[in-house]
């Protein structure tokens, strides 16, 4: 993935930070948003997809870490970088706890933040399709430490809503989806993105067999069995984008 053309959201409260911001930003070939507030940006992410938020920590209503927390309900697969003049304090961890990648301080390093921003906007996008949502959450988390983007669906209609939507190069499909089939949802993904790198997760052997076998392997590149072996699912999904 290229970072011209990345969709990227500025929350400041500041409008010459932000307006400053957005220019560097449009210059480099972003798209770029800007928002004065947790509320405004909110309304922003959930009009529009974004790749990467800056988010400035100490703002009127909603500090920059509870406001990534709530961004994360409605697209997770955003990455946040946080800017505060408090880079040292306890506001920093806080941005780190709720999963932000970086956290700059103020006065802006403007090529190191280019340099991270690019690195984010880049990053390989994994889909989880699971209906086990502590799972999910905890992939999210181990995933995003790793640096990857990570998008997250629950259910066979979310699998093939995400399947059209997201820019992934990887997903992680659990067969048996509720009351859904992670089959339907695989075949969707091979549809819109053909060159994607497809992992079944599934507790039965069997089942996990014959849909490798009903799919084939030019569809599905590998299984890992439930429970799920993390380092071994991870190890898999590093060799699928190429990072090991």
């Amino acid at each position: 993935m290229n970072e011209r053309g990345s969709r990227v959201l500025i929350v400041d409260d500041d409008a010459d930070i932000r307006s400053n911001f957005a220019d560097i930003l449009s210059d480099l070939g972003y798209q770029t948003t800007t928002a004065e507030d947790g509320a405004a940006a909110l309304r922003c992410i959930r009009e529009s997809r974004f790749d990467v938020v800056l988010l400035d920590y100490q703002m009127p209503g909603m500090d920059g870490a509870s406001l990534y927390r709530e961004i994360k309900k409605l697209q997770p697969s955003v990455a946040a970088i946080m800017i505060t003049a408090w880079a040292g304090s306890d506001g920093a961890q806080q941005a780190k706890n709720a999963g932000t990648w970086d956290v700059l301080r103020k006065p802006v390093d403007i090529p190191d933040l280019l340099e991270k921003l690019s690195r984010a906007a880049t990053a390989p996008i994994v889909l989880v399709v699971d209906d086990d949502e502590d799972f999910c959450q905890s992939l999210w988390q181990i995933l995003n430490l790793k640096h990857f983007r990570v998008a997250l669906a629950h259910s066979e209609a979310e699998g093939i809503s995400q399947a059209a939507d997201s820019k992934y190069q990887v997903a992680i499909v659990d067969l048996k989806l509720g009351s859904g089939d992670g089959r339907k949802v695989i075949r969707r993904i091979h549809r819109a993105i053909p060159q994607a790198r497809t992992i079944i997760v599934s507790g039965d052997q069997k089942t996990a067999a014959d849909a490798y076998e009903e799919l084939g392997d030019q569809i599905v590149n590998a299984v890992c069995a439930k429970p799920v072996d993390v380092e071994q699912l991870l190890t898999m999904i590093e060799s699928e984008t190429g990072r090991n």
